[in-house]
């Protein structure tokens, strides 16, 4: 779509606030002791890497061979996918988390903490009267860190959750909306986006997923 993208105005709860704050001095506490760094792993600590569930016990779990996913989710016309596979689709959100790795490689049992890591975020829509309501179930969400921008038929997002984790999703709308009068709230279990109809059309989807591909690592 060729329409201008208007940034949607965003409220932040009182309870997603203090979520944050709480995630973040963790965050800190973490860092300076070590762990998600260059620290020790701990025990029970599962492979960061998408598509593995191998899970550390000592040394030896670093020789493990580690099966997983290097490309990114793929939510598109209700199939789920792995950009690295795609062959392999699926409508159940269950069966898509438990597909086999593609690849071949080494585990990865600590965050780089100065790293953003690839992300997948659940998320419905309904409808109540003139509006869509769109909820996308993230938590610990960094509103300075987040973009949420609408034209009259295309919504475009980019959210950073848990810290480390971003997801972003660009659909063309099943129908058209008012821009003006949408907007988003970060709660403490989702974001929801409020979505004003320009007509009474009822939405059988939210729409065409132009790319819900997260955002990859920045090289």
């Amino acid at each position: 779509s060729t329409e201008a993208m208007r940034a949607l105005p965003v409220t932040v709860s009182s309870s997603a606030k203090v979520a944050l704050e709480q995630a973040r001095k963790l965050r800190e506490q973490e860092l300076a002791s070590g762990e998600g760094g260059s620290g020790g792993i701990k025990p029970g600590t599962q492979c960061k890497n998408n598509g593995c569930s191998n899970v550390y016990e000592d040394e030896k779990s670093l020789q493990q061979k580690c099966r997983f996913h290097p490309g990114a989710p793929v939510f598109h016309e209700g199939y789920k996918y792995w950009s690295c596979c795609k062959k392999k689709k699926t409508t159940e959100f269950s069966e898509f988390l438990s597909f086999a790795g593609c690849t071949e490689g080494t585990c990865v049992f600590q965050d780089d903490p100065t790293k953003k890591k690839k992300a997948l975020c659940r998320y419905d829509f309904f409808q109540q009267g003139g509006n869509v309501t769109l909820s996308i179930y993230a938590k610990k969400v960094d509103p300075d860190n987040c973009s949420f921008l609408l034209s009259p038929n295309r919504l475009t997002l980019s959210i950073l959750f848990d810290m480390v984790n971003n997801f972003s999703l660009d659909v063309e709308l099943f129908g058209r909306v008012d821009p003006e009068a949408c907007k988003v709230a970060i709660l403490a279990p989702k974001v929801e986006i409020t979505l004003k109809k320009a007509d009474g059309t009822s939405w059988s989807e939210l729409g065409n997923l132009l790319s819900s591909e997260v955002e990859g690592d920045e090289d």
